[in-house]
């Protein structure tokens, strides 16, 4: 149990310093766990006309490999999925996010 806790712990402070990274580079962090049918994408950014969905991995080493290895073609699938039901819901292509 504890180690589910500090597991959640660890993956809401690695998207808590994602988030901050995103905004000190000019981006417009849109929304955080964006959760719809086809999954859940940890943050949604805006910059320079550009939509960015942004899977975060923390790890504490590389005991488990690096983070990169842990969105495999399945997860990018699903990633793409999220991301249009996130564009047919907010109506982008008719309007801009703010």
């Amino acid at each position: 149990m504890k180690k589910g806790i500090e597991k959640r712990h660890l993956g809401s402070w690695g998207e808590e310093r994602a988030a901050e990274f995103l905004r000190r580079k000019g981006y417009k962090v849109l929304e955080r766990n964006f959760r719809c049918p086809a999954g859940e994408v940890d943050i949604v950014a805006w910059e320079k006309g550009v939509l960015v969905f942004v899977e975060v991995k923390t790890r504490r080493g590389l005991a488990y490999g690096y983070p990169s290895e842990a969105v495999t073609p399945a997860k990018r699938k699903r990633l793409q999925r999220i991301a249009e039901h996130y564009i047919r819901r907010r109506g982008i292509g008719q309007e801009i996010p703010v």
